[in-house]
């Protein structure tokens, strides 16, 4: 059960270096020739930055859906420090049963401090039985 007491818990703030290599594999993986740039949806591949007391199920989760806000391109070799945050748990009922919504934002600043990226994504948790 995914309580709502994760609402507004946070993450550690996690650091990565965006790498050539990594942009290039995520491009090809993706059907395109690599061309130097940093594709927008690049910042899935940011992994870590567990929030503490929010327990997703192992079964049973669907993607629902993300939205990306850029402050400024993405670049190679780019530091930056990034954390997730809960922003809103609520149920709904559906044809296969109860579904509990998790909307989680990821906040991306550069080493200065400025912020370079907000994303949303929601994840979809139904019954398994």
């Amino acid at each position: 059960m995914i309580s709502k007491d994760a609402i507004g818990q946070e993450s550690e703030v996690m650091t990565t270096r965006i790498e050539a290599e990594n942009v290039r594999r995520f491009t090809e993986a993706l059907g395109f020739p690599y061309a130097g740039e940093v594709p927008p949806t690049f910042i899935i591949t940011f992994s870590g930055g567990t929030v503490p007391g929010l327990d997703l199920p192992e079964k049973g989760l669907i993607h629902g859906g993300q939205k990306f806000t850029y402050y400024r391109p993405l670049k190679v070799g780019d530091v930056l420090n990034y954390k997730r945050r809960v922003k809103d748990v609520y149920e709904r009922a559906g044809k296969l049963g109860k579904m509990t919504f998790v909307v989680q934002e990821m906040e991306g600043r550069s080493a200065t401090g400025d912020l370079v990226f907000m994303a949303t994504s929601t994840l979809i948790a139904r019954e398994v039985g």
